[in-house]
């Protein structure tokens, strides 16, 4: 007990602390990866629609191609354009592939720091409560301790009944602190 009205060590401020830190940190990757997360979307649909558009070039240069009957000049012009067109929607294909793997590694770890964030959130409930508990069992001692005739002015008149309900009381309090200890709360 504390007879120097100097308020005990608060060990639970340095450990809230660290948790309050962990959550500063997280969170500004957060935004930061937000942000890249807004930009590398942006990439997405116009690689989408490049590879589309070669797509239907190519479909459209091979139904010519197919149905040609003119010169051997054209017909070497009109594969030309296929190749380059088969070339130009596998390698946009390629890209828009790239971009999508990227954005979904991207979700990934921000799916990572969303998981981070709530069980930090759930840490800090938990020592909050506990920090509640230790105090709760800390004010029940020191009443009991009053109570009981440690200060000398209760101790005239001792009052066997409440010893044994406060010592009651204080071992409930106990029992329920380590059960949320075993429990994991």
């Amino acid at each position: 007990m504390n007879t120097n009205n100097i308020p005990p060590h608060d060990s639970y401020a340095a450990f809230l602390a660290r948790l309050d830190a962990a959550t500063a940190n997280l969170s500004a990757r957060a935004a930061s990866l937000d942000k890249a997360l807004k930009a590398v979307s942006l990439l997405v649909d116009p690689y989408q629609s490049a590879v589309r558009k070669w797509e239907r070039r190519r479909v459209h240069v091979a139904e010519r191609l197919a149905g040609h009957t003119g010169t051997p000049q054209t017909h070497t012009a009109l594969s030309e354009l296929h190749d380059m067109a088969v070339k130009m929607e596998s390698m946009l294909r390629v890209r828009a592939l790239r971009v999508t793997e990227k954005l979904a590694a991207m979700q990934g770890r921000r799916d990572a720091i969303d998981k981070s964030l709530l069980e930090l959130e759930v840490s800090r409930v938990k020592l909050n409560s506990s920090r509640m508990l230790s105090q709760d069992r800390q004010n029940l001692s020191r009443i009991f301790s009053e109570l009981a005739g440690a200060t000398g002015a209760a101790a005239a008149i001792p009052d066997l009944g409440l010893r044994r309900d406060l010592k009651e009381a204080r071992e409930a309090v106990i029992l329920a602190e380590a059960l949320m200890e075993v429990k994991g709360h």
